[in-house]
């Protein structure tokens, strides 16, 4: 098949390093190694000649047109003068961006004939929709968070609330299919009115060529001063969704109770500052690494250093995510502890490939990991049981599935060609 794959989203790098667009990327690539071919179309795309060669994938950059660049930095400025926050790029110049998005990716569509367009949905992101019914081709719309409610309750707010939910809902009904990556958002999806016959749920995978159980943990033990430590780490960005403050609390007990514990984190964000302030009043400075941004590409090499690999979310209001750093965790082999939340509470059986504790409890945090460090047989089966239940969650088995999903919502002449 020839598949259209959309970006509109203006924070989300094509060949950056948030998990935003490590799933892109992965999702792509897996397209193209199924033997489909593909064209990307995305707002950001630091470099796309190597990135074309990674993927193995038509990569075409739409940023936002000088005029919109100029509305954004001006709006920025309006607003610290005012005192009040504001994204990088507010929500008049993203829901604007369609514009210059639609003219890019149209452009693409009349040189590669695309049999449907995949899209990553973006707040305001309507050029998908607009582009498909041109066309008469299906839109199948990837959902990883409702953004509408997230930017208000997360984020800096929106310009008009009322008016965000109600594109968003416009967006998820009209879509043809509607990729859910839980089942939380498959229930706010059909709030929002999407019939349940046009959504699928298809969790979040890993890469398995990347994470091996049985890579090499020396060279960044070595780089970081860890033989003969037991290392609790966590890969991430540094954001209050991600409960990195709970676990830098859990190990201040921990390491008070085992001097030859040491954390590895392995990220970065806007608590990054304030996370290593807090270590350095606790006296973590020489116990705690602040690794900084990796590519992704390395990441694997970091949680081979781990003994256990820690996923502490919160309790959150509604957690609808569908975690990443959880399945890259497990495919590496690693004992993992988790908050019981959400779908980390559905991947992870407790005592069976992981443990789980409650969101928030600092003390079974740290009841989980000294377990774990008293237990090294305990440690390493979890490992390999949770390598095992990861074994078939791949980007390609995800890909794959979706082109099943798929292939009923062609037309004739789309059927005829790719038999032909």
């Amino acid at each position: 098949m020839n598949v259209l794959y959309l970006c509109h989203d203006t924070g989300i790098d094509a060949s950056g390093l948030k998990g935003g667009s490590i799933h892109v990327r992965a999702f792509v690539r897996a397209l193209a190694d199924l033997g489909h071919d593909v064209s990307v179309v995305s707002t950001q795309v630091g470099s796309p000649a190597s990135l074309e060669a990674e993927l193995q994938a038509a990569v075409r950059a739409a940023p936002l047109a000088a005029w919109n660049y100029t509305l954004a930095h001006a709006s920025r400025v309006c607003h610290r003068l005012a005192g009040r926050p504001t994204r990088r790029n507010p929500d008049v110049v993203r829901a604007l961006h369609n514009l210059r998005f639609f003219k890019e990716a149209a452009r693409v569509a009349r040189e590669f004939d695309p049999d449907f367009i995949y899209e990553r949905y973006s707040l305001w992101g309507m050029a998908g929709l607009w582009l498909a019914k041109e066309l008469s081709i299906p839109l199948v719309l990837e959902v990883n968070a409702p953004l509408a409610y997230e930017q208000q309750q997360y984020g800096a707010g929106l310009t008009c609330p009322p008016l965000a939910r109600w594109v968003e809902r416009k967006i998820w009904r009209r879509a043809s299919l509607l990729v859910a990556v839980s089942d939380s958002l498959r229930a706010r999806a059909e709030q929002a009115g999407v019939p349940r016959e046009s959504i699928r749920v298809l969790p979040n995978a890993v890469d398995t060529r990347l994470f091996q159980i049985h890579l090499d943990p020396d060279p960044v033990r070595r780089r970081f001063n860890l033989d003969g430590r037991f290392v609790v780490g966590f890969v991430g960005t540094f954001k209050g969704w991600h409960g990195v403050d709970l676990l830098l609390d859990a190990f201040e007990d921990l390491h008070r109770t085992e001097p030859s514990t040491h954390l590895l984190l392995v990220g970065d964000g806007p608590l990054r500052p304030l996370l290593e302030e807090k270590a350095r009043k606790a006296g973590l400075r020489a116990a705690a690494t602040f690794t900084g941004s990796v590519a992704h590409q390395e990441i694997p090499q970091y949680v081979a250093a781990m003994d256990v690999a820690v996923a502490p979310y919160p309790a959150l209001d509604e957690f609808y995510y569908s975690p990443l750093k959880l399945f890259e965790y497990m495919a590496a082999g690693r004992a993992v502890v988790a908050s019981r939340v959400g779908q980390v509470a559905e991947v992870v059986a407790d005592g069976v490939n992981g443990l789980l504790f409650e969101p928030g409890d600092r003390a079974g945090l740290v009841e989980c990991i000294l377990r774990l460090q008293r237990d090294v047989s305990l440690c390493r089966d979890l490992g390999r049981k949770a390598n095992l239940s990861c074994s078939k969650r791949t980007w390609t088995e995800s890909a794959a599935q979706v082109i099943d999903w798929v292939e009923p919502l062609l037309g004739p002449k789309q059927l005829v060609a790719m038999s032909a």
